[in-house]
């Protein structure tokens, strides 16, 4: 009977069609370029201060790992605002409920910024749950897949993770915050 059941697992842990029809290439070059678009919103909301010289910032290539996709090489952005340095660190694309993280590190802490559904005010928005009760009403049919928009967001407090829109004024917070200013 183990050796049955073993058998069973062996089988469902094979690759299956679907898996192995999947663009792991395209995935890692999709999400490199939502990385560029991130970077290049974040320019142009401290383009005043660019402009000034009060703020510099640098890009470093750095190598991830991910499942599928493998070793490959995205570019880290170093904000330097006086003696305070900040670094946008890219995670990855293959997470839980978004298709992508960047992690804000600075002196006085860290801070996520995530790309997810642009409806999303919370992680529990990203989770969606089919209860069935025994002998009750059958469930509801699935719901109709919208098409995803996404949207980078900042991860506003830890502890709730909820969302707020990247814009000029929740990344300017995000960097006060992070510098600990």
């Amino acid at each position: 009977m183990r050796t049955e059941s073993f058998g069973k697992f062996v089988a469902s842990q094979q690759e299956t069609d679907v898996a192995a029809k999947i663009d792991w290439a395209g995935m890692r070059d999709e999400w490199l370029s939502d990385l560029g678009s991130l970077y290049r919103q974040i320019t142009n909301f401290l383009q005043e201060y660019i402009k000034a010289g009060t703020i510099s910032y640098k890009f470093t290539e750095i190598e991830l790992t991910e499942e599928n996709i493998g070793k490959y090489l995205a570019r880290r952005m170093d904000i330097k605002i006086g003696r305070q340095r900040v670094s946008l660190v890219p995670v990855g694309t293959l997470l839980i409920g978004s298709k992508g993280r960047v992690d804000a590190v600075g002196s006085g802490g860290r801070a996520q910024i995530l790309l997810v559904d642009k409806r999303a005010s919370s992680a529990a928005d990203l989770i969606k749950v089919t209860v069935s009760i025994k002998g009750g009403l059958p469930p509801s049919p699935p719901p109709q897949k919208e098409p995803i928009s996404w949207a980078w967001k900042v991860v506003s407090d830890a502890a709730q993770k909820r969302f707020v829109d990247l814009d000029k004024d929740s990344f300017l917070a995000l960097l006060m915050k992070i510098a600990n200013a």
